[in-house]
């Protein structure tokens, strides 16, 4: 464990000499600052000034001056980056620099509360009270193409070049994923030398679409390890002059989600989800926090699908969940269950699109059960039949940025267990969002993806 004494002798044995700070913004975004080693020694513990505009703008950078968190200054003003040292590794493509991230707090030390992993950590500490750790992971989706950002930029994303070895849209086809060996083995290298561990990646069912698979670890560390793949897919992109996209729905193929994997563990190390003397060996506790779960499903999906172009991935067949619903191994529902072995027992939330920001889609998962345990909920039927294609009679989840959006402000069990504040904020958000998207540009009638979501999404998200 690193700490502020023992911090200089790491530096030193690492031979860092500039820290590159980081912390996420509400849309995900990575932002900080790159620091000689005596500015980031003496900056500890509170660490350094940022301005709280990384906490108040659109993705755009067009600063929200139409609503204000109360924890802001009456003005733009500073916040602090604080460096959670436990996160401070060397980067190993160059070996003079440090990675740290952090928690944005007011000047004085107090916690932000809109700061997605603080709110993280608050959830997984209330689990924590209650007896329980969880365990976490995430699957990464993302397309990847043969043109750089630039030229993608120059040809206005028009006649993009997907990796691949054809036109056809397969899953898991070796030939394929072969396209994509040179650029995988790079990024699995640059994984290794920062120890993000992971578990298998595979061509998916768009051409040009990779799936990688991260190793299960606590919530907080789970989403760093997301924020921090992205980034080394990126930066993989941009060295060997390609491009990767976490954009949604950025082809006419399939789009690309995030699901998000999570269990329970009880203080002997055992799954708390599993019961052998319990019906299909799912505990007390099991099914009251899947009772929370399908309870706040339709209020969560603002914060698993956050962008406009998170909800062109909602159509009937294309391995997106279209239905509140849940089963055991069913990949069309909106949460798979695995119930029956102690050791593999967990629930699979499949809603999350590619753009999602970890922390707050993982977070938005641990509130959904806490309320479950709260008010001791109970899920309703099993659904064991294939969930697309159903009619209107059955509960549909939202499927545009404003219906998710009404759908949360309509609900109270996220609000009381998230905080109303982070919730309205989060909500004024997404109406700038969408009223970006209609007067920038953006068409609501058309099916084609636009280009203000190209020129707003593809590289920054």
């Amino acid at each position: 464990m690193i700490t502020r004494e023992n911090l200089p002798d790491w530096l030193d044995r690492h031979h860092v000499d500039i820290v590159r700070t980081w912390g996420t913004t509400l849309d995900g975004l990575g932002v900080g600052k790159y620091l000689h080693r005596d500015k980031f020694e003496k900056s500890l513990p509170s660490g350094h000034g940022i301005s709280d505009l990384v906490m108040a703008a659109d993705i755009n950078g067009a600063a929200h001056l139409t609503h204000w968190h109360h924890q802001r200054s009456p003005n733009f003003g500073d916040i602090q980056l604080r460096p959670d040292l436990g996160t401070l590794i060397s980067d190993g493509t160059n070996p003079a620099l440090g990675h740290c991230i952090g928690n944005f707090t007011q000047l004085d030390g107090t916690p932000l509360r809109l700061c997605p992993r603080t709110l993280l950590q608050r959830l997984v500490q209330e689990v924590a009270d209650l007896g329980y750790a969880i365990k976490a992971t995430y699957e990464l989706e993302f397309f990847l193409f043969k043109d750089s950002y630039a030229d993608l930029q120059h040809k206005g994303y028009q006649q993009m070049e997907l990796v691949g070895a054809g036109s056809n849209a397969n899953a898991y086809l070796i030939r394929n994923a072969y396209h994509a060996t040179e650029f995988m083995t790079e990024v699995i290298k640059r994984m290794d030398w920062k120890g993000l561990k992971w578990e298998a990646w595979n061509d998916e069912a768009g051409k040009g679409q990779i799936e990688l698979n991260l190793v299960p670890t606590d919530p907080v560390t789970a989403a760093d390890n997301v924020i921090r793949t992205k980034q080394i897919l990126y930066e993989v992109a941009v060295d060997l002059q390609m491009a990767v996209t976490f954009m949604a729905k950025p082809t006419a193929s399939y789009g690309s989600g995030m699901h998000i994997h999570h269990s329970l563990q009880d203080s002997r190390g055992q799954s708390a989800f599993f019961d052998p003397a319990a019906p299909e060996q799912r505990s007390t506790l099991m099914r009251q926090w899947l009772g929370g779960l399908m309870a706040t499903l339709p209020a969560a999906v603002s914060f698993l699908c956050p962008t406009v172009n998170s909800y062109r991935r909602f159509t009937d067949f294309s391995a997106v969940p279209m239905t509140a619903c849940w089963g055991e191994d069913n990949r069309s529902a909106a949460l798979r269950l695995i119930s029956g072995s102690p050791t593999l027992s967990r629930i699979e939330n499949r809603v999350g699109a590619a753009d999602l920001n970890p922390y707050l889609g993982l977070s938005v998962i641990l509130a959904g059960g806490l309320a479950g345990i709260k008010n001791q909920l109970q899920p309703p039927p099993e659904f064991s039949r294939l969930a697309w294609g159903l009619p209107d009679s059955f509960d549909k989840l939202p499927t545009t940025l404003s219906q998710a959006a009404a759908t949360l402000k309509a609900d109270t069990l996220l609000a009381d267990i998230i905080g109303e504040d982070i919730i309205e904020n989060w909500l004024h958000t997404r109406d700038s969002e969408w009223l970006s998207f209609h007067t920038g540009g953006g068409d609501p009638q058309s099916r084609l993806v636009s280009d203000w979501e190209y020129r707003r999404y593809f590289e920054l998200i």
